[in-house]
């Protein structure tokens, strides 16, 4: 502030002779003409007259005047002029006098004839800076009471014991009080009794030590209690200035901020997915989460100075698509969903799904972008578990359709070559052709077996079993199939538990698997199979889809062979692929260990790395229940012919006119029937009794079961014997898994069908 200028000093004379007054004023030209404004009068009472006037600064007096004389003379200007500055002149060299004068508050006594210029100078130069500083102080202090009253805070004057010595009108409007009312007050006035020993600690410690804002509560006068701020200053004199606001709403809304900021990191290192705040110009990162640290492996410091850091770690094949898509977003000042890969520092690969959305200010202009970096390995994963899973069904599918119709042809071609060759003469060159016919037919037989185990419609015979037993039994037989080149290794949980399943088919699983291994090992290696109990979590399950929660007996066969590369992996199990050379193998070994074990309700998945060897886990649901004991195989009839009634109901023609007449030439009364609802006329018109029902599962307008069914109310004495080509997942659905249900599975010769039919109607 600059400050306010200083007018040129008046000064009064008061002084009756004239010869004085004219020796004055030639001392006082002396000095800078603007420096002073020079008035006389020649008596006291037109002195007195004047000062009651403004505008005067000094006075020259002199004692003896024509109204007055003596100190009396001074002593009335000085009590009517307390506030000037007043310099005696006197003709009277009296020390005394001047002692006197000057006690009384004049401000220098000045003898006449000894007043020189250089001493009249000095005095008045003194007048001079005394007026000066005089005018600053009032100025500083009209500024300070100016401040005061009209500043918004609140302000208190105390001294070391905290009792006000001064407030402004902020302070009583905080307070509630008047001033007159605040000046009889003291801090400790207006705090809660609980808070006064901490509010006195603290100003000893204001009296000496630093001073610091703090917050504390404050009662109105109302009895209101609010929150101030309180910034102490320490003025020259000691006493302390402190300058006070209502912060209630403040502290209320900071606390709900810093809330809201607790809730906000809470949320966002707590999550999985990588958040952050970029900024669109630079590229720079204002932001990032932990979980973004983990997904790009960069501190929140290193993306705050390294433009575009995400992006460091994409995958070479991504990085242009990623690039592309974030510029023509930006371009369109949008959000926008990229897929792509990130390469870890130890050369893993990861999927992410990245969403950034633009955050606009008034203008419409982008200040920043916001976003999600979401790791999605395990939904990838997932997503080509399930997409392999379809693919494996529909290729299942299509085997078991395939299956099913060379089943019914194998059936034909299989009975009509056993049919031939028994009414051929024994040397007839015909039997060879036959012999060849039907080893084919065998072969190919073979081959819908392994089909249909693959597409999971094969019957199963199940049992409760132990797979350490089975692969006890089996473990001679690996070891000559192997060979003397590669180690078999076998490791049996002691406690392993029970499952349900064929023990003939899982007996394939392991041999199927073993043989895969030694066919992965040319130079020899070691093969390993073992067995534990292990529970699958929900954590587990997550990351391979279609495997349910739950106790299972796990069967690992693994090799150190050459291992397999991802894109092998990915096809291992689809019928007819295969990695060996030409004239080893269908490609229908892992394809038949695939089906057989998803039939029997468990989990195959395979681990392996090109040079590294490969495992196979099985994973099959555990029984809590004792061992089926075997019942011993009934005897083969002796005799094959009979006169008994069979209902025959089968749909394929050419297979219908094989079996009934293999069993009109046996001597049985066969009713054919090529549909449900023809065989149900048939039975209903039929005078007498029927002995045995002989029906294909899957039949035009209802299925064998429901056919049996039907029956079984008019000839409850009627045995059922099933056959089929093409189970499907209608065995299952239709019960014939079940104890006590017989089944003929195709493609059977005329004597498996013989003797099939002889032993149930013999049965009991």
């Amino acid at each position: 502030m600059t400050p306010p200028t200083v007018p040129p000093i008046s000064v009064l004379l008061v002084e009756d002779n004239a010869g004085d007054a004219r020796l004055i004023l030639e001392q006082l030209r002396e000095l800078p003409a603007e420096m002073f404004d020079l008035e006389r009068v020649d008596r006291l009472e037109a002195a007195l007259a004047r000062l009651r006037r403004s505008g005067v600064d000094v006075v020259l007096l002199d004692l003896g005047l024509p109204d007055s004389n003596g100190l009396a003379t001074f002593e009335r200007a000085h009590s009517a002029a307390p506030e000037h500055p007043i310099v005696i002149i006197s003709g009277l060299d009296d020390e005394n006098m001047a002692l006197q004068a000057v006690h009384a508050g004049a401000q220098d006594y000045l003898v006449k004839g000894r007043m020189e210029g250089a001493l009249l100078t000095r005095v008045l130069r003194y007048a001079i800076a005394r007026k000066r500083a005089d005018a600053l102080l009032a100025a500083s202090e009209a500024h300070y009471r100016t401040i005061l009253e009209n500043v918004a805070d609140a302000v208190f004057v105390m001294d070391t014991e905290g009792r006000y010595l001064d407030v402004n009108p902020a302070a009583t409007g905080l307070t509630g009080y008047s001033r007159d009312e605040l000046l009889s007050m003291g801090i400790l006035d207006l705090c809660l009794p609980q808070d006064r020993t901490e509010t006195k600690s603290r100003l000893v410690g204001n009296a000496t030590g630093t001073l610091a804002a703090t917050d504390r509560r404050m009662v109105r006068k109302d009895g209101s209690v609010i929150l101030v701020e309180g910034r102490p200053t320490r003025l020259p004199d000691g006493r302390i200035l402190s300058t006070t606001r209502d912060v209630t709403a403040r502290r209320k809304h900071e606390a709900q901020i810093a809330e809201s900021e607790r809730r906000f990191r809470e949320l966002a290192e707590t999550v999985l997915e990588g958040f952050f705040v970029m900024d669109p110009t630079t590229g720079l990162a204002q932001y990032v989460n932990p979980a973004y640290e983990r997904i790009f492996e960069h501190t929140l410091a290193y993306a705050c100075v390294t433009p575009h850091a995400w992006t460091e770690h994409i995958h070479p094949e991504d990085l242009a698509e990623v690039l592309s898509t974030e510029r023509e977003n930006a371009l369109k000042g949008e959000g926008g969903t990229s897929v792509f890969r990130v390469v870890r520092t130890d050369g893993s690969v990861r999927w992410v799904r990245g969403r950034a959305a633009p955050v606009k200010d008034s203008s419409g202009k982008v200040t920043r972008l916001v976003g999600i970096a979401e790791d999605i390995t395990e939904l990838k994963r997932a997503e080509e578990q399930f997409f392999e899973a379809q693919k494996m069904e529909a290729v299942g599918r299509l085997a078991g359709g395939v299956a099913h119709d060379f089943n019914n042809l194998l059936t034909a071609i299989l009975g009509y070559v056993e049919l031939l060759d028994a009414g051929l003469a024994p040397e007839d060159a015909c039997r060879e052709d036959l012999k060849e016919i039907g080893s084919a037919a065998h072969r190919a037989t073979a081959l819908t077996r392994q089909l249909l185990a693959f597409s999971r419609h094969q019957v199963l015979q199940f049992s409760v079993l132990k797979p350490n037993e089975v692969i006890q039994n089996l473990e001679n037989m690996l070891r000559r199939l192997i060979g003397e080149d590669i180690e078999l290794k076998v490791t049996l949980a002691r406690d392993a538990g029970n499952v349900r399943g064929d023990i003939g088919q899982l007996e394939q699983v392991i041999v199927n698997l073993a043989v895969n291994s030694r066919d992965a090992m040319i130079e020899g290696g070691k093969i390993s199979i073992e067995t534990s109990n292990v529970t699958l979590t929900e954590e587990y399950t997550e990351s391979h889809q279609l495997v349910a929660p739950g106790r299972y007996l796990m069967i690992a066969v693994a090799d150190t062979g050459e291992g397999m590369s991802p894109q092998t992996q990915s096809r291992i199990f689809e019928p007819f692929f295969t990695t060996k050379s030409k004239n080893r193998g269908t490609g229908l070994g892992l394809s038949t260990v695939y089906g057989i074990v998803k039939q029997s309700g468990g989990h195959i998945w395979v681990y392996s790395e090109p040079g590294k060897g490969t495992t196979f886990k099985i994973y099959l649901p555990r029984v809590d229940v004792a061992v089926d004991v075997p019942t011993p195989a009934a005897e083969n009839p002796k005799v094959l012919t009979g006169t008994e009634t069979i209902l025959l109901a089968e749909d394929d023609a050419q297979l219908r006119r094989l079996a009934s007449g293999l069993l009109r030439r046996l001597g049985y009364h066969v009713l054919e029937a090529a549909s449900t609802e023809a065989a149900l006329g048939i039975a209903a018109k039929h005078a007498g009794g029927i002995d045995l029902v002989l029906t294909d599962v899957v039949m035009p307008g209802a299925s064998g079961p429901v056919l049996a069914e039907m029956l079984s109310a008019s000839h409850p004495k009627a045995r059922v014997l099933y056959m089929s080509g093409y189970t499907g997942d209608a065995v299952v659905d239709h019960g014939l898994l079940n104890p006590g249900l017989h089944y003929l599975q195709k493609p059977f010769t005329p004597s498996e069908l013989s003797r099939r039919v002889r032993q149930l109607l013999d049965s009991s």
